[in-house]
């Protein structure tokens, strides 16, 4: 009988916040017989994989207000950043809103009628499940406010587990983990004022539209701001699930627990961590100073997270497969940098100069040389409306080099105060555009209730409002595979 050891009772706690959405999921949506199955193999994998965890212990008395002081400031953050409704929500929310209302007002799964064709929603659905649930027992606004207080929840399990993994049993580095977080960026903002004086033609002022610098180069890689104002279903959790990878590169017996929920919170970041561990594996296969224990790798634990993987593949692929119109299709495509040479080079240096600041004590950092290779590679990329390729599936590889510089700040700070203070102020440099964004929606704010950003109430008015998103939540086929995993 597998037993969780007492000191890892926080990897488990986290696996069991990335999991319980999945759970209920596999229940609710799924074909009874799959969906137990499922619900069955995951509930047995979290318990195994946690007690194949190592964990340091932290010290709670000495870090306690630490902790309190860093919890204030996530909360603050989520607010600001529009979780609950008392602050200005981004243009995203537009799609959060109504999918939300509708997890709330219909049987799960949910389906649509729009003009002429019945389809159920095909899409990466995790973080609507549980405040879905909760809506349906009470109403639209508290499960806003559990919306909020599970992100919350996220955000703090995701600063224990940076914690335990940068090994120093210091309060301060809570909040150097929480300042780190929140400033992390690209240096785009930086770098786009000097593409803008080069390409006056093309610069794009970002504002509170996310780091899109150029109007003819659909590319971007996303600010931490950013994402939580955005894209907070694609953030949070897979930025938890890349901290468990880094803290477990060796202990291959965990890796498909820890990849295999990301697909339903974002398919496309599920790709790009899938791909560094893909990377890193074959690293280590073909490294002499390294020995892989293939036991290890295709143990019972990583076979049933194949399986899981597999069943969520397939509902998604519902979606992907379905027959589409041409003006909506995503289809794959390299863009060509010739007439863009600049653009190209300020692109690329917004990452770049992170790994170049970190080369000092990082040179043999094989998960930096590997997210800089995919980063590198991204952008010549472009599938869908908006390139959510290049955008989404470099979420893990800019997690990298956002923990590394975390924990180089906390590692460094009593023995090379310099470099610390470098590192520092880059966070500063490359965070305060996105920063500006929190300002701006405090200005448009009401603590005494909701706000929301919120023009359509249903599903079909949203599908009106453009044809690129009629195929982009739903599937309308009837296919093979939305019968066969579905329920009706």
């Amino acid at each position: 009988m597998i037993k969780t050891r007492k000191n890892n009772i926080s990897s488990f706690v986290t696996l069991l916040y990335l999991y319980v959405p999945i759970v209920v999921f596999f229940i609710t949506w799924l074909r009874p017989l799959i969906g137990i199955l499922c619900a069955s193999i995951t509930c047995y994998a979290i318990i195994a994989c946690s007690a194949f965890f190592q964990e340091e212990t932290i010290n709670w008395k000495k870090v306690w207000s630490f902790l309190t002081v860093s919890i204030i400031i996530i909360v603050a953050w989520a607010f600001l950043s529009g979780l609950g409704g008392f602050f200005q929500q981004s243009y995203d929310w537009q799609k959060h809103n109504v999918l939300l209302n509708d997890f709330i007002n219909k049987r799960w799964p949910v389906t649509y009628d729009f003009k002429g064709k019945h389809g159920v929603v095909s899409y990466y659905i995790a973080e609507y499940i549980l405040p879905g649930a909760v809506g349906k027992i009470s109403n639209f606004n508290v499960a806003q406010d559990f919306l909020l207080f599970w992100l919350v929840l996220g955000l703090i399990l995701l600063v224990l587990n940076i914690y335990q993994w940068i090994g120093k049993n210091n309060g301060w580095i809570l909040l150097l983990i929480v300042f780190g977080l929140i400033m992390f960026s690209p240096f785009i903002y930086p770098l786009s004022g000097i593409y803008g004086n080069w390409v006056p033609t093309d610069y794009h002022y970002m504002g509170d539209m996310g780091e899109w610098f150029s109007y003819d180069l659909k590319i971007q890689y996303t600010s931490n701001i950013s994402l939580l104002r955005f894209v907070f279903p694609q953030f949070v959790p897979i930025a938890i699930s890349t901290i468990l990878w880094i803290r477990n590169r060796y202990n291959y017996k965990t890796w498909g627990t820890i990849l295999a929920p990301t697909i339903l919170y974002s398919t496309f970041a599920f790709i790009g961590l899938g791909l560094l561990m893909f990377l890193v594996l074959i690293y280590d296969v073909v490294n002499h100073n390294t020995t892989v224990n293939w036991n290890k790798v295709f143990n019972i634990v990583n076979i049933l997270a194949i399986v899981i993987i597999a069943v969520m593949l397939l509902y998604i692929a519902a979606n992907i497969f379905q027959p589409k119109p041409d003006y909506v299709k995503m289809k794959f495509s390299f863009i060509d940098f010739r007439a863009h040479k600049l653009g190209f080079i300020t692109f690329q240096g917004a990452w770049l100069i992170w790994i170049l600041l970190l080369l000092k004590y990082e040179k043999k950092n094989l998960l930096l040389y590997l997210a800089s290779a995919l980063l590198f590679i991204l952008p010549f990329c472009e599938f869908g409306a908006a390139n959510d390729l290049v955008m989404r599936v470099s979420i893990p590889a800019l997690m990298v080099i956002n923990f590394t510089v975390i924990k180089n700040i906390a590692v460094h700070f009593k023995d090379d105060h310099y470099f610390s203070y470098i590192l520092i102020g880059a966070l500063v440099i490359s965070g305060a555009g996105p920063l500006s964004q929190l300002r701006n929606a405090a200005r448009v704010h009401n603590v005494h209730h909701h706000v929301y950003n919120m023009p359509f109430k249903k599903g079909n008015e949203f599908f009106n409002s453009d044809p690129n998103v009629v195929y982009q939540y739903v599937d309308w086929s009837n296919n093979t595979l939305r019968k066969i995993v579905i329920n009706k």
